[in-house]
């Protein structure tokens, strides 16, 4: 059965929130800065190479995760989305095609550095879904 988590947007400062909510909740950590995916790292600005494009904090069936990479400046009601980590290839597509219907697609489903086949929506409410899938687990 697919999980629902939060996926929150910070504004430069994500390595040091999601440090704290380490100290708060416990488990493990994981940060991807920009620099740290070549592929990525080409594609975006060098002032953005500190910024993380990737974070997670796993502890047991929480899982927390978060960017500085935002498609907007940040702002209260905008800093987190709907995040349904799937589990098949197939239960990603099913759910893009039902969300995205009526909608806004910000990235259709696809490849990513940290070894996930990801998509971003927004449905026809005006609410935030990503959908990820981690081909390796």
């Amino acid at each position: 059965m697919a999980k629902l988590n939060p996926y929150l947007n910070f504004n430069k400062n994500c390595s040091e929130a999601m440090r704290f909510y380490q100290e708060c909740l416990g488990g493990e950590l994981v940060l991807q800065k920009v620099s740290e995916m070549p592929e990525m790292a080409k594609q975006m600005p060098p002032e953005l190479k500190d910024n993380i494009l990737h974070a997670t904090l796993t502890s047991g069936d929480m899982v927390i995760m978060a960017s500085d990479m935002n498609r907007s400046t940040p702002i209260e009601g905008n800093t987190f989305g709907i995040c349904i980590n799937c589990t098949s290839e197939a239960e990603l597509n099913k759910f893009f095609s039902t969300l995205s219907a009526g909608g806004k697609v910000s990235q259709p489903p696809g490849d990513m550095p940290w070894g996930a086949k990801f998509a971003d929506l927004t449905d026809k409410f005006g609410k935030n879904w990503m959908l990820n899938y981690y081909k390796n687990t």
